[in-house]
């Protein structure tokens, strides 16, 4: 018996997700040990964050002790120098790589022949809710 062909779209949206997620544990992985190893170099100290956590404190009464008040969503992008900034950043690749296995795929779909453009624009329409969601656009 012959193995079926997988087909292009999902061999490039499987290789995507693959690789962008084992990067986002690595960042992640990354910034919270060097995080924990070297707490001045974070936005928020970690130590006394987790204390905070597992004391019971409601979120606002974490950021308020902790961080000063919530700076609003995206802050991470204003620390990417900080070690909690960094492991946001893997958390936001992590987030985002469905969107961008989405767009690969439906590239791949227009790629190769015969070109499947309704599973295109399904595909696209797919990313693109993701994104407006991710952006705060978006919410059910």
């Amino acid at each position: 018996m012959e193995k079926p062909k997988v087909p292009l779209p999902q061999i490039v949206y499987g290789q995507i997700i693959y690789w962008l997620c084992i990067i986002a544990a690595f960042i992640c992985t990354l910034g919270s040990v060097l995080g924990i190893a070297f707490a001045d170099k974070n936005f928020m100290n970690p130590h006394y964050l987790f204390f905070n956590i597992w004391g019971g404190n409601n979120p606002e009464a974490v950021w308020q002790q902790i961080g000063g008040g919530f700076p609003g969503g995206h802050f991470w992008l204003h620390n990417l120098n900080t070690w909690d900034g960094v492991t946001q950043l893997g958390l936001v690749i992590g987030c985002a790589c469905a969107s961008l296995a989405l767009l690969g795929a439906a590239t791949a779909f227009l790629w190769k022949k015969p070109r499947s453009y309704g599973w295109a624009l399904v595909t696209l329409f797919v990313a693109l809710m993701i994104v407006l969601s991710a952006l705060g656009i978006y919410h059910v």
